[in-house]
């Protein structure tokens, strides 16, 4: 297991729609025991393989923050969903930029687990959110292609505000350029 680099949006991987994982193998529990560190690492909810660069249908989800009580999730799919929520979303991938998506309300996701073994994964409110946020990953999309595009910010630390942090209004066009811009610092391709 290892904590490994989060690519940030712009990298290939993120828009390509994840190859089905055919056969578990080492590699493949050996990659979603990395999304499991990697994420929890980072403090996120969720984290998917094309968000490593890997174009691989296997993503986490931290089912309950508190414990970090995390599944993985290879072959996911959306079996059922209902209602409807609306909610501020960010992203590992796009760090510090949010904006407002619709979700489901609840989400049922159907995968294989590490062993093999089919589950299924239910989600309400936050859990569902982000179910529905990796899954999207698996199809090569990403929260600003669901996002209202006015609702576009980035997060700011700024200790004069008492939430201690602002927020910035943006367009999709100049975050795409700042993550280019952190993509080449970083020397991505």
């Amino acid at each position: 297991m290892a904590v490994r680099r989060i690519v940030y949006c712009g990298h290939p991987a993120l828009r390509r729609r994840a190859k089905r994982v055919k056969r578990i193998d080492d590699d493949i529990i050996e990659l979603a025991r990395d999304l499991r560190e990697t994420m929890l690492e980072a403090g996120g909810l969720g984290l998917a393989a094309a968000q490593l660069g890997e174009s691989l249908a296997v993503v986490t989800v931290l089912r309950d923050p508190g414990e970090n009580d995390v599944v993985e999730l290879i072959n996911p799919r959306i079996v059922e969903q209902e209602g409807e929520q609306e909610g501020s979303e960010g992203c590992l991938s796009l760090p510090t930029l949010r904006g407002t998506v619709i979700r489901p309300e609840h989400i049922v996701v159907k995968a294989a687990d590490i062993s093999g073994e089919e589950v299924t994964v239910e989600g309400r409110n936050l859990m569902a959110r982000c179910l529905a946020h990796e899954l999207d990953h698996v199809e090569g999309m990403l929260f600003t292609d669901r996002a209202e595009p006015d609702t576009l910010c980035w997060i700011r630390p700024d200790d004069s505000e008492e939430s201690g942090y602002r927020t910035e209004p943006t367009t999709l066009e100049e975050a795409e350029e700042a993550f280019e811009r952190l993509r080449r610092q970083r020397g991505e391709s």
